[in-house]
């Protein structure tokens, strides 16, 4: 394949087309502006990309690849806007939120009309395959809204689990993938066990994608990552390290970490201190070996697949979400 920079550039700038196109079919809509103005809010796109590079491992990128793509994007960004309301986020990749510029209640409608833009591109695809197009959506849908329901209530949990933690990182994160990589391979004329294996590719880089991004949290770049370090720990999230690191320690040495937990303002120092913690008690090795094993897992989805340009570009775009830097 050619250089994969400029590969990803050049499907990304498809998709950009394609979610501008997209507005036309709510051109009368007084939200129109809105939703626009989230679009501009940027991204990598991955989730769309997914899309496309799955339905080129097995097939070939049609119209309706790019339809597709364009859904799980605009779904992608209505769980953004409706995820800024719960957390009182105020600013997203540089811009302010939707219901920081326009209120609240304008926002959830943006979140809502968003939705159903999305299911305005479905609708668009291939009659012939669209009861296999809507169900695939269907479900993704209904597990990313379970997800964000199990990430609220684990956050409000004294007794959370690494089970029930991994239960709601595979809804609220792998389930957006695992659809991307599905629909991807069923639009581009994949075989039942190729959009299986679509899937698996994408809930398993979902899944080490979220727990490098609970590392990220207290170990990445400010400027870069867009959000103040510790996050997690001011919305009380029980992420990978918080339940790795509660299985780790013993009560005493555990204290710091549910110390700042209990606090109504986390300072740098309580920061500072978690972070220490987990680093000291493994639960950051043990994060990282996860991260590689999730990715392992689902790098084995893609060795039944010919070589194509298309299963190129997923090993790469696999291998550059799991090698953020720190």
């Amino acid at each position: 394949m050619k250089n994969f920079t400029e590969y990803y550039e050049e499907r990304r700038s498809a998709v950009e087309k394609e979610l501008k196109n997209s507005l036309v079919l709510i051109s009368n809509s007084p939200l129109k502006d809105n939703i626009e103005y989230v679009f501009s809010m940027g991204g990598k796109r991955v989730r769309p990309l997914l899309t496309i590079f799955a339905a080129e491992a097995v097939g070939e990128c049609k119209d309706d690849v790019m339809r597709g793509a364009a859904a799980i994007e605009i779904l992608h960004n209505f769980t953004l806007v409706h995820d800024d309301i719960m957390d009182n986020a105020g600013a997203r990749r540089g811009k302010a939120t939707v219901h920081v510029t326009s209120g609240v209640n304008t926002a959830i409608l943006v979140g809502d009309l968003m939705i159903a833009l999305a299911y305005d591109c479905i609708e668009k695809c291939d009659g012939k395959n669209l009861q296999s197009i809507m169900r695939i959506f269907n479900e993704g849908v209904k597990e990313v809204c379970n997800g964000q329901a199990l990430d609220e209530s684990l956050s409000k949990c004294a007794s959370a689990t690494m089970p029930q933690y991994m239960d709601m990182i595979s809804k609220k994160t792998g389930a957006l993938l695992m659809t991307a990589g599905k629909l991807g391979a069923l639009l581009g004329g994949g075989t039942e066990e190729e959009i299986a294996l679509m899937g698996d590719f994408g809930l398993n880089i979902g899944i080490a994608f979220q727990i490098l991004d609970d590392m990220l949290d207290l170990e990445g770049d400010i400027e870069r990552f867009g959000k103040p370090r510790g996050l997690d720990i001011i919305e009380r999230k029980k992420n990978y390290l918080f339940l790795k690191a509660q299985r780790l320690m013993d009560d005493n040495e555990f204290r710091v970490v549910s110390d700042a937990y209990s606090k109504i303002s986390v300072t740098e120092n309580d920061v500072f201190a978690v972070r220490n913690a987990y680093g000291n008690s493994g639960a950051f090795e043990a994060a990282k070996k996860e991260v590689a094993e999730y990715t392992a897992r689902a790098l084995s989805s893609l060795n039944v697949l010919k070589e194509s340009d298309g299963k190129d570009a997923l090993v790469e775009l696999a291998n550059s979400l799991v090698q953020r830097r720190f």
